[in-house]
């Protein structure tokens, strides 16, 4: 008995879980729903049961203000807009297969009501098609996961994409260990940022290039260790100076720039930032990683963005544009060029 009196509070909180303001139901209604379920109920006990989900157990259930349209769940785990946000960022998720971001969505949908679901599905009209087929991507992060939960350190292979677009293994197939520390999902591509064994500094590594990937039964090197009391600040930190995923040596960058550049650099670096003026235009100080994603930056952005300090960035940058020029006059020189 006892049995199945749980039993029938349980599926009453799953028919309530589909109702909401604009679709209430009649103790009558979820009777007949629990029929579908081979359970009999009276109206008066089904009354009870909405009460001690209310009052017992906490969920916000209210009766409609014409209590003859019934009751209806008030507030969730999630609001309708923010499913749509999570459902948007599975869908534009290129590291997910086709299959995961079906389930993925179907879950978060679940978790709204019967017509919020109808309309979350109608409002999601375009799906990226463009999706990996790499299955492998959702047991990695599974198990980095667990790795960093039970403090140990992980061993992958590495891959690229050779000129016949076929993945081959880096250093014929050599086993990278490292401590893992956090996840990031930037630029479409997720990222384990992690400490090579061998070193004391951080760096990238990309979860779809990430072969054959094991938990070690080593421990893994607390990130206290290596970055100090504020390790959490210092990741972030990290993440923050290192453009396009690349490391280096962390500097600080002056730019001068014209005014309409101040949203792209606040994008890239955050609104902790000071401009001054400097005539019609504006010097800034970022903090950076000295690498080649630095470089490839600033490229990009061509006469906006003028380095002033440190000289030796200035030096490489020139070093490149004029190593880019060389390339395009040599092609005119031998004819290539139409």
């Amino acid at each position: 008995m006892l049995a199945n009196a749980k039993l029938k509070l349980l599926k009453i909180l799953e028919i309530l879980m589909e109702t909401d303001e604009g679709h209430p139901l009649t103790a009558l209604q979820i009777a007949d729903k629990l029929k579908l379920y081979g359970i009999d109920a009276e109206r008066k006990s089904i009354c009870r049961d909405i009460n001690i989900l209310k009052d017992d157990a906490g969920y916000d259930i209210a009766l409609s203000e014409d209590n003859k349209q019934g009751y209806y769940m008030v507030s969730r785990n999630f609001e309708d807009w923010e499913l749509k946000i999570l459902i948007d960022a599975v869908w534009g998720a290129k590291f997910l297969t086709q299959d995961n971001a079906d389930k993925l969505a179907a879950k978060l949908r679940s978790m709204a009501s019967e017509s919020s679901r109808n309309m979350l599905s109608a409002t999601t009209p375009v799906k990226l098609k463009i999706k990996s087929s790499n299955v492998t991507t959702k047991i990695n992060i599974d198990s980095i996961l667990r790795a960093i939960k039970n403090d140990r350190k992980i061993k992958f292979q590495y891959s690229y994409t050779a000129i016949d677009l076929k993945p081959k293994l880096r250093k014929d197939g050599f086993f990278y260990t490292v401590n893992p520390y956090a996840l990031i999902w930037q630029n479409e591509h997720y990222y384990l940022i992690a400490n090579y064994d061998k070193y004391d500094n951080l760096s990238y590594y990309r979860l779809d290039r990430m072969k054959s990937l094991v938990i070690s039964d080593d421990k893994r090197k607390p990130a206290k260790e290596l970055l100090g009391s504020n390790a959490d600040l210092q990741i972030e930190q990290y993440v923050r100076a290192s453009l396009y995923h690349y490391g280096g040596q962390k500097i600080k960058l002056t730019l001068q720039v014209k005014d309409y550049m101040v949203d792209d650099l606040v994008d890239y670096f955050g609104t902790d930032l000071y401009f001054h003026a400097v005539g019609d235009e504006y010097q800034v100080t970022v903090d950076v990683m000295d690498g080649d994603g630095l470089y490839y930056w600033l490229l990009q952005y061509e006469k906006n963005v003028k380095v002033i300090s440190p000289l030796s960035v200035r030096d490489h940058l020139i070093e490149k544009a004029t190593g880019i020029l060389n390339l395009y006059k040599e092609n005119i020189k031998d004819g290539t060029d139409a």
